[in-house]
């Protein structure tokens, strides 16, 4: 069959909305390797839950200003008037000193003066070598229930936290000396988790970076669409592969439309046969030309509301999607039938933010809600940490993973392996989320629970019912509700109830 030519709806940020509108993507896909990024391995679909790890030379400044993203904020950011003026993140730390005026920037210079990025490289290196050890992350989070880990490798500022043989051309050794990627991997391995490396495809400000004041105008311009680029991109992403035989390859702010997108695909799947990649694919780089006409950015702005007031359901899947689909600070309204993954931090950032306090972070209870919502609703939970400088996650970051990895040493089968129901939630009573295995019902329920409590009957079938960590001594139908007595209060946020089939 011959490639065609893909587009996609897939996330704002990119705005691949807007690139695949006017059609600047040149790379093509087969059918055939299309359709083996969208077939979702096993292991991922049992996982449910990952841990990602955004580290780098943003840690040693440690700084981001603005509260999180509000579900849906992006979307405002991009193509509506928004009062943001810089990413909430601390891994943006490089785009934001640039911007006059901002607080980043007066962050910056009250700080390091006219110190430029580079310099916190050395400080970076020096650090880890001093403290890092990847076993203590491996056990922190084999502990908090985590099945795979994907680190970020290349953030958008440039930096590879790997020795790579491809050298960046724009600035000298723009790369760690000891292989932070590889001894993570070797740790996350031998305790019996999967390892994904994330990588900046669609920005690298090494090579470009506009900051004139428009956003979303901005971003564009910072796409390297170059020849030059495309073909470091490739080389380095086949060097990932071949170094580190990743699991999964997590692509961020599209793909070079010159960087044999195909051919990478193919590769990648031949050399890990039960890989899978995210689906932030869409070539952005095209843009960037679009964009210097005047006026160009208004007109692709009110294009992006277009489509987006356009795309009325989000639970329709897109055919030319890449890999499964991703969302960032938000989530789905209900269960699609395809597989997609909710990531945010721990906190309002992805990188370690030195401002944050523990209630910034979310709370145990927060974050058991957040994982079994995503899961009910067909998803993965991409749970993010932000080292420090040293390598160290700091005691508000482990303490929500602990907690939940205590509630997930009970309850876990109410997670792993399971498959969402013929409804996700409650439709009548306490708030819960529903899940299924091939021999039981599992209605999660949300907020502590007494010695006695009432939910919804869910209208099936049931050999026994029982709760997980305690014993149903009594059970009474009444009104479609179902009252469960146990022999002890059940201490924990959210109680499971096993529904046993016939």
């Amino acid at each position: 069959m011959r490639p065609r030519k893909r587009v996609s709806m897939t996330h704002p940020l990119i705005l691949v909305i807007v690139l695949l509108a006017v059609g600047a993507c040149t790379d093509s896909i087969s059918e055939k390797t299309l359709q083996r990024s969208r077939d979702i391995p096993q292991w991922y679909d049992d996982a449910k839950l990952g841990i990602f790890i955004h580290w780098g030379p943003a840690s040693v400044p440690a700084f981001a200003f603005g509260p999180p993203l509000r579900p849906g904020e992006l979307e405002e950011i991009l193509f509506y008037d928004s009062p943001r003026q810089e990413m909430p993140y601390a891994e943006w730390y490089l785009n934001a000193i640039n911007y006059a005026g901002s607080e980043t920037a007066r962050y910056h210079a009250a700080t390091y003066g006219d110190a430029p990025y580079a310099d916190f490289q050395p400080t970076f290196e020096r650090r880890v070598n001093q403290d890092w050890d990847p076993g203590v992350w491996a056990d922190l989070f084999s502990r908090a229930g985590a099945k795979y880990v994907v680190l970020v490798t290349k953030h958008h500022d440039g930096y590879t936290l790997w020795p790579s043989a491809v050298a960046n051309p724009n600035r000298q050794n723009w790369r760690s000396t000891r292989d932070m990627v590889g001894e993570l991997a070797a740790a996350v391995r031998a305790r019996g988790m999967r390892f994904g490396a994330y990588y900046s495809t669609g920005l690298d400000w090494s090579f470009q970076l506009v900051t004139d004041g428009d956003i979303v105008r901005d971003i564009m311009l910072s796409a390297p669409a170059s020849q030059a680029y495309a073909d470091y991109t490739y080389s380095q992403m086949v060097e990932l592969i071949d170094r580190y035989h990743p699991d999964l390859l997590w692509a961020d702010i599209g793909y070079p439309s010159k960087g044999r997108q195909g051919e990478l695909f193919d590769y990648f799947f031949t050399q890990v046969p039960d890989g899978t990649v995210n689906d932030r694919w869409g070539a952005v780089d095209g843009l960037g030309q679009i964009a210097q006409i005047p006026g160009a950015t208004w007109a692709l702005k009110a294009l992006g509301r277009l489509l987006l007031s356009l795309e009325s359901d989000p639970l329709k899947d897109d055919t030319a999607r890449f890999g499964y689909k991703t969302t960032e600070y938000d989530s789905l309204p209900g269960t699609p039938a395809f597989k997609w993954e909710s990531t945010r931090g721990l906190g309002g950032s992805f990188a370690f933010n030195a401002a944050e306090t523990a209630a910034d972070m979310l709370s145990s209870a927060e974050l058991i809600e957040y994982l079994a919502d995503t899961v009910a609703k067909n998803g993965n939970v991409l749970i993010n940490v932000g080292p420090d400088s040293y390598g160290h996650i700091p005691s508000i970051q482990q303490a929500p993973l602990l907690g939940l990895g205590k509630w997930m040493s009970l309850n876990g089968e109410a997670i792993y392996a399971t498959r969402p129901w013929r409804r996700f939630k409650n439709l009548r009573g306490r708030e819960l989320r529903y899940t299924q295995s091939t021999t039981a019902l599992y209605a999660i329920v949300f907020g502590g629970v007494n010695q006695s409590f009432t939910i919804e009957q869910p209208g099936i079938a049931s050999s026994s019912i029982e709760v997980l960590g305690a014993e149903v001594i009594s059970t009474r139908d009444h009104d479609g509700l179902l009252t469960l007595t146990l022999n002890k209060p059940l201490k924990t946020s959210a109680a499971v109830v096993r529904f046993n089939m016939p």
